[in-house]
């Protein structure tokens, strides 16, 4: 057989690496980790948690199960870019009731960023509140609320400037 020289071999090993590197897709990752702990008489539990990562997005799954029949998953997503940050969180228990909450940080096309967020509960009871920061020449002005499902509500505006 003959030999080929190193540097053809080289070459031939580059242009294989970027075949597949061409042919790749995004970059994906999950991860996941699963624990069970039993004890004398019957006590123990299980949990877990996996997380999936996506461009752009990510998921976390998180849950614990009780031999006694006692438990919770939760799950987060995560999406993100273009200027903004949005997350989702819904915990739901074993009795089929769930709380979540939500959050997202946004710049606005005129410079300024809002903060918004949300959270209701088991018994259905919603608080949101906001938050806005928008710069002016010489500090900023923040301005911020919230509700509730019960009818309280507030808001607020400050200014803020630096001296010489």
């Amino acid at each position: 057989m003959p030999s080929i020289p190193s540097q053809t071999l080289s070459v031939l090993a580059a242009t294989a690496v970027l075949a597949v590197l061409g042919s790749v897709q995004p970059a994906l990752a999950f991860h996941g980790r699963f624990l069970s702990v039993q004890g004398a008489r019957g006590h123990g539990f299980v949990a877990g948690r996996t997380i999936n990562r996506a461009p752009g997005s990510t998921t976390a799954t998180r849950g614990i199960q009780t031999n006694g029949g006692r438990g919770f998953e939760t799950t987060r997503q995560t999406n993100y870019g273009n200027g903004s940050l949005n997350n989702t969180v819904t915990r739901t228990y074993n009795n089929d009731e769930t709380a979540s909450r939500t959050g997202s940080i946004t710049r606005n096309p005129d410079g300024s960023v809002t903060e918004t967020r949300s959270h209701t509960g088991v018994d259905g009871n919603t608080q949101s509140g906001w938050n806005t920061i928008y710069r002016n020449g010489n500090g900023f002005t923040d301005t911020r609320g919230f509700t509730t499902s019960n009818g309280a509500s507030a808001s607020q505006t400050t200014t803020y400037t630096r001296g010489n």
